[in-house]
């Protein structure tokens, strides 16, 4: 069968007059004769759509060739693959658990006393840095209104302290946004609550190293931090010796009384105090702080009561520089620590700085605590596994299908490839059904796929030396007229996994002495890859070299001589019948003349 053909070669549009002479049809009889001459160029449009649906064809089952090998079948090469464990807990608000592949099958215990926990600290209570308007937005308030920076020391994960400036001026949005500058650094970050009215600080990791340490920073910042930030000081210190000769040496050397403001409560350094003066002082003044002196480092302490802050907020400018420079003040205590986990496992006890923690390749997720024992049960993951030798048989037979349905297809050869010219007559859904027929057959008994088809088969019904076969654990082949496709007796598969996964294992893994079936698939796979790559090349590479690139570049050539000699073609025919019309046309003229002659002659 064979639909009405027109030749595609590319036609002159040269304006021709013809046929005045001669009365003949010289467009018609021009196409007629090139209608024939161009049948050679129509074969060879029609043999270059076959290379190339042979082509397309080919590279469609090389790339789920290619996602079976790298996506399921490399897997099954792994030992892990056939290792996967499922772990159970009888308490899962005490603890959850996976298992990694050297989990061993088992029931093990564990009590929890202790939670890993990062250190977190906020404000103790509204701190006004925020005023709410009446659409629901906010005002944000001056915080740092001194008329000067104010220096903050947080402690770095290196153990050095990081400075943190709080601008003149700065609201709450500046202090998060200079706190959270060093986050990387110190490991700690700041939010505020504009709805409570409070600010937040938490360390990004858990544990005991877990620190908010605000230690090093002077008197003014801890006053920001106790007066603006509600944040307590427990603690501050002398950040080296006093060297004013022990607790008899003067504090106080202005000439004229100091005051100082702690805790709402007045204390009055007198001129010519002593360090012990001072001691005394704030230990009268019932500012929930107590002093003391230590001679052997010779630092001056002081220590807030419990629940207390020290908060030097209101002292002038005398008193804030005996307290920073004099005394050396600075803030000694830690804001706030984490804590390690403490947990039992099995009888022994073990801390750690975060909640999960891998304990005979067991990884455990410490959830809360209990004075009761949980237990983690360990046992081969037979769903895993079983799924993931599914989805192999799955996917092999997918393919395994195609390939065979490819190499049996029937092909009519009644139904040759449309040409351009022709799909132009016809309609769509005619196209559509013509090129079904037209297309079938294409790798019909192909040599590259035959060989591939039947490697792969035998690799899957082959015995693993020394182990078994797909067969003995319930994997097996269908009838004769399926194509090779695989089957599973889903029992039998998953009470080998249960009960002899290292026999499972060794027939997809192999042995040190035998390849396992994973390994030989996936080499017979690689080699039917590579050999279709080299026949209808990759969508991947620039330049095509297999051997249908080369066929089709070799039939483009082809097509290029021909349209050209077409072409040269039919312009020869035009210049025979352009001469043919002069010729009638003198005929015409000199016959036209004889008759006038002999009318002349005859009168």
């Amino acid at each position: 069968m064979d639909p009405i053909s027109m030749n595609s070669y590319n036609v002159s549009n040269l304006l021709r007059i013809s046929g005045l002479a001669t009365g003949l049809d010289t467009d018609s009889m021009v196409q007629q004769l090139m209608k024939a001459a161009s049948i050679p160029l129509d074969k060879l449009e029609q043999q270059k759509q076959w290379y190339q649906w042979q082509q397309e064809d080919l590279r469609d089952i090389n790339a789920q060739l290619m996602s079976l090998r790298n996506d399921i079948v490399f897997k099954l090469k792994l030992q892990g693959t056939f290792m996967a464990k499922t772990v159970t807990s009888s308490n899962p608000s005490v603890a959850t658990a996976t298992a990694g592949v050297n989990a061993i099958n088992g029931t093990y215990t564990i009590s929890v006393t202790q939670l890993a926990q990062a250190a977190t600290t906020a404000s103790t209570d509204k701190i006004g840095a925020a005023t709410k308007n009446s659409d629901g937005t906010y005002t944000y308030n001056t915080l740092n209104n001194t008329g000067n920076d104010i220096y903050l020391y947080l402690k770095g994960l290196d153990g050095t302290n990081k400075q943190i400036v709080i601008k003149n001026g700065a609201t709450i949005n500046d202090v998060v946004a200079a706190i959270n500058a060093q986050t990387n650094a110190t490991g700690v970050i700041a939010t505020y609550d504009p709805g409570l009215d409070r600010l937040f600080l938490v360390s990004n990791f858990t544990g005991a190293n877990s620190k908010i340490d605000f230690s090093g920073t002077n008197v003014d910042g801890a006053n920001f931090l106790a007066n603006k930030l509600k944040i307590n000081i427990a603690q501050l210190s002398s950040s080296a010796a006093l060297g004013l000769g022990g607790n008899s040496g003067i504090v106080n050397n202005t000439g004229s009384d100091i005051s100082l403001q702690l805790n709402g409560k007045t204390i009055i350094v007198a001129k010519g105090a002593t360090v012990q003066n001072f001691v005394d002082a704030i230990n009268a003044a019932g500012a929930n702080v107590t002093a003391s002196y230590d001679s052997t480092s010779d630092k001056v302490i002081l220590t807030a009561s419990a629940g207390y802050s020290i908060d030097f907020t209101g002292t002038g400018p005398d008193g804030m520089n005996l307290l920073n420079n004099t005394l050396k003040l600075t803030i000694s205590s830690i804001s706030a620590q984490g804590q390690d986990a403490k947990f039992t496992f099995n009888g022994v006890q073990m801390t750690s700085s975060t909640n999960n923690v891998t304990v005979a390749g067991i990884n455990i997720t410490l959830t809360g605590t209990s004075n009761s024992t949980t237990t983690l049960t360990v046992l081969t993951d037979v769903d895993k596994i079983y799924n993931t030798i599914k989805n192999f048989v799955d996917s092999y037979n997918d393919i395994i299908t195609k390939i065979n349905a490819k190499l049996t297809e029937k092909r009519y050869y009644d139904y040759p490839p449309l040409t351009s010219e022709q799909k132009q007559a016809m309609k769509d859904s005619d196209i559509t059904l013509w090129e079904q027929k037209a297309r079938s057959g294409d790798l019909a008994n192909d040599e590259t796929l035959m060989q591939l088809y039947y490697s792969m088969r035998k690799v899957v019904s082959s015995t693993v030396s020394g182990v078994g076969s797909l067969s003995s654990i319930g994997i097996t082949t269908g009838q004769w007229y399926e194509g090779g496709k695989l089957y599973i007796d889903e029992t039998k598969l998953r009470d080998a996994i249960a009960t002899n996964p290292q026999l499972v294992m060794n027939i997809f893994t192999g042995t040190s002495t035998s390849q396992g079936i994973a390994q030989q698939l996936y080499d017979t796979l690689n080699s039917g890859i590579d050999a279709i790559t080299q026949k209808a090349g990759s969508t991947t590479q620039l330049y095509d070299t297999s051997f249908i690139g080369n066929r089709i570049r070799e039939i483009d050539d082809r097509i290029a001589q021909m349209q050209d000699y077409l072409n040269n073609l039919e312009q020869r025919y035009y210049a025979q019948f352009t001469q043919l019309e002069m010729y009638v046309s003198q005929m015409n003229s000199q016959s036209a003349w004889l008759s006038q002659q002999i009318g002349v002659m005859t009168k």
